[in-house]
């Protein structure tokens, strides 16, 4: 007679293979994701991988070199932003299967959002499970040279002096 845990065990057991190989295949498919988008006036074609990183970039025609530098950048800007748009899609379509990807938004810049840390915990809440405390996000920065100076205050620093620096 066998053993009802050690059924179930193994049952489990096989269900995480499944879907460890699954997971493994859909790593695959991720990363041979590539997304190219033209510009409506085809001065610009860009092309994106997985994490939305730029992979091509190219200039199907000469229109490029009469447009004003501002309406380039915008076109570029643009493309970009919908082969990015377009990569997200594809990488959210890998993934679907296996339940919602919390953070993963194909409307989102670069395929991700701001996780809702509160309702990711919920459910662990509702049934009494400790969970880590969940802070504020952080400010939005603008640029590396305030992270800097806001790093420095939350240090403690003053006057550009850090702690054994003499500033000399």
């Amino acid at each position: 007679m066998s053993n009802p845990m050690e059924e179930q065990l193994a049952a489990a057991l096989a269900e995480f293979e499944e879907t460890r190989a699954k997971l493994r295949d859909a790593g695959a498919a991720a990363a041979r994701i590539s997304a190219t988008v033209t510009a409506k006036d085809r001065s610009v074609e860009a092309t994106v991988g997985a994490q939305g990183e730029l992979t091509q970039l190219r200039f199907p025609t000469a229109r490029y070199r009469t447009m004003p530098p501002a309406q380039l950048a915008d076109v570029l800007m643009a493309t970009i932003s919908a082969a990015r748009a377009q990569a997200a899609e594809q990488l959210a379509d890998v993934y679907r299967p296996f339940g919602p990807i919390p953070g993963m938004s194909a409307d989102a810049e670069g395929g991700f959002q701001e996780l809702d840390w509160d309702a990711l915990f919920a459910p662990m809440r509702e049934e009494g499970l400790p969970t880590p405390p969940v802070k504020a996000p952080p400010a939005k920065s603008s640029g590396a040279l305030l992270d800097e100076l806001v790093e420095d205050e939350e240090d403690g620093a003053t006057g550009g002096v850090r702690g054994g620096e003499t500033g000399r």
